[in-house]
């Protein structure tokens, strides 16, 4: 990308924080602190928004598109990549870290009904959701549990693979939750992440790519956004080799542009949206931050959408 169209991204970018500041107090969104029980709050009180404005089927995750249009089957994108790296290896145990409201679960387990799924998510309202939805469907090979995967409820080497989606990025202790994941991994298993995560650290970026950051972390109901290479870092730190990275920022851009497309009339009447906002549970409203606020910051290149895949050893 050329230094003209940066230069009016970001342009774009400080645009967008004035018009939020308009809505929002900013201020007092990115002095607050977000640990286990504000990400539960967060996701307890979206659960409806996420069904009504993003997918009807529960995915929370953004869906991977091929071409320029946004299409709700590529919400199924992340698990048909999974099902791929796996194709050919018999796989006994497998694990999900933050399952949300089990959408890929309900891809993955019945399209493996040989595989015995396991799961941990915080919010208590999506492992009761997950549970009941799961029994009602008759898909018996899930065994999804409240927990932090920070200190993971099962035992060493138990999962031949573990996969997370647009959740690790909730991780508050980076070595803690990877020594978790390689502890429960047998030998030559593999941990596969698809996630956002900025290409630097904010205080390498310019002020409002900075702010634009802290905004659209705070959003999605966390403290900062993860640095990819810095958690690449950790990996290799605790015992995993990366073994594939592949940016999905293409794929996933007509979804962000939806979003965006869906957040821009309530930015662009404040007196409304400070109306709502009123009304509303305010952490509910709080996605529109980073709905409006991905767009450009993938344009100024500080965040990014990407695969990576970590084995763990064979002994």
């Amino acid at each position: 990308m050329t230094a003209i169209p940066i230069a009016r991204s970001r342009s774009r970018l400080q645009r967008r924080i004035d018009k939020l500041g308009r809505v929002f107090q900013l201020d007092a969104i990115t002095a607050q602190q977000m640990g286990p029980a504000q990400i539960a709050e967060h996701y307890e009180n979206c659960f409806g928004a996420y069904r009504r404005r993003h997918s009807s089927e529960g995915s929370l995750h953004l869906a991977l598109n091929d071409g320029k249009r946004f299409d709700a089957a590529g919400f199924s994108g992340q698990a048909a990549r999974l099902q791929a790296l796996w194709a050919g290896q018999p796989h006994a145990q497998v694990l999900e870290l933050g399952f949300g409201q089990g959408f890929n679960l309900g891809v993955l387990a019945p399209a493996l009904p040989g595989t015995q799924f396991s799961g941990v998510d915080i919010t208590p309202g999506h492992v009761a959701h997950v549970q009941r939805t799961l029994a009602e469907r008759g898909i018996g090979n899930v065994d999804a549990r409240q927990g932090d995967f920070h200190a993971l409820p099962w035992p060493d080497a138990q999962f031949d693979q573990v996969y997370s989606i647009e959740a690790f990025c909730y991780a508050r202790d980076l070595p803690r939750a990877l020594a978790e994941v390689r502890r429960v991994l047998r030998p030559g298993g593999a941990l596969t992440l698809v996630d956002g995560y900025l290409t630097r650290q904010p205080a390498q970026m310019q002020p409002d790519e900075a702010t634009a950051a802290l905004l659209a972390a705070k959003g999605m109901a966390m403290d900062g956004i993860p640095v990819e290479d810095e958690l690449l870092q950790a990996a290799a730190a605790a015992g995993l080799v990366l073994e594939r990275r592949t940016s999905l920022a293409a794929e996933v851009r007509p979804n962000v542009q939806r979003l965006e497309r869906l957040v821009r009339i309530f930015v662009g009447w404040p007196w409304l949206a400070r109306r709502m906002l009123r009304r509303l549970n305010p952490l509910a409203m709080r996605n529109v931050l980073a709905g409006y606020l991905m767009g450009p910051a993938m344009d100024c290149g500080i965040w990014t959408y990407t695969e990576l895949v970590l084995r763990k050893p064979a002994d």
